[in-house]
């Protein structure tokens, strides 16, 4: 995606995540992997004592989960493989006929007559194959934070969660997965775009009513972006971002109130936010309240 000069990495995020488990689940579940391709061994983490091809040859898919940033597909055989798509790792399953997309590092032969490809030009996704009980030990995967989908993501554990990272600005806190499991850069602007809340905010300085707000967007930021994906039904390789209203669109009117998007650095990461409906809580090396006005947009609210 290229943006005013600018060529932005489409990382996989939660609603990509569950919208390829979805997929998947539908397409592979029965089948068996007929045969292993490994193109760019540097991606592979074999946890095994024998070659992947070997371990994986003749084994069925019992189910696929997705796991915060990882997809996990168990196999028969107490085997899993684990994927961790990173920067600009993508998945295709890949039916007779269809045209191959991207760089291939892996694949994987279904007894279909398809294939499921792992492509990443940038060669920074990881495989992980390994016994089922070794799961846990997989780097990140077994230090997950709380599940944001799942019944323990609560109003007062949000709190506690917010009163341990008090020192943290607000952008930082919700993007750390071993917080909150899981949100990335995109979804982490959208929903602090929705709850109107700077992305430098300090967490503990957060009021009852922020704090509400904010928990409030992050169920539904992370619902909407879900349901726009469902309903965009693209390939599970295409990455769906066209209805995100601040994330990568500087310079751009505000969706609500026609202000200039903005763009800020956020401990080594971008974040967009709308500077007239995000307000900062403190003072800023620039306030870009002031620093340039924007022509209204037409459709502002």
């Amino acid at each position: 995606m290229r943006v005013r000069g600018y060529i932005f990495i489409l990382m996989p995020e939660l609603p990509d995540l569950l919208y390829i488990q979805r997929h998947l689940s539908g397409s592979l579940k029965g089948r068996s992997i007929a045969a292993v391709e490994v193109k760019q061994p540097v991606l592979l983490r074999n946890m095994l004592d024998v070659p992947p091809g070997e371990a994986l040859r003749g084994l069925s898919v019992r189910e696929i989960e997705q796991h915060g940033p990882f997809l996990r597909v168990g196999l028969s055989g107490d085997v899993d493989m684990v994927t961790n798509l990173m920067l600009a790792g993508r998945l295709q399953h890949q039916k007779p006929g269809e045209k191959a997309e991207g760089h291939l590092c892996v694949a994987w032969m279904l007894d279909d007559g398809s294939s499921l490809r792992l492509c990443d030009e940038r060669k920074m996704a990881k495989l992980y194959i390994c016994r089922t009980a070794d799961t846990g030990s997989i780097p990140r995967y077994g230090t997950q934070g709380v599940d944001i989908l799942s019944h323990a993501f609560t109003r007062e554990k949000f709190r506690t969660l917010i009163a341990r990272n008090a020192r943290r600005q607000v952008r930082v806190m919700i993007n750390d997965h071993a917080v909150l499991s899981a949100i990335g850069n995109a979804y982490a602007d959208e929903i602090l775009f929705e709850a109107r809340i700077h992305p430098k905010t300090f967490s503990g300085r957060l009021s009852e009513d922020e704090t509400g707000r904010l928990f409030d967007a992050i169920g539904s930021v992370m619902a909407w972006g879900a349901k726009m994906v469902e309903e965009a039904a693209r390939p599970i390789q295409v990455k769906v971002r066209e209805h995100l209203k601040v994330r990568n669109r500087k310079g751009e009117p505000c969706p609500r109130c026609g202000t200039t998007i903005r763009r800020e650095g956020v401990r080594g990461h971008d974040t967009f936010f709308c500077p007239s409906c995000q307000p900062p809580s403190r003072k800023l090396f620039i306030d870009w309240r002031t620093a340039g006005k924007a022509t209204p947009h037409p459709d502002a609210e």
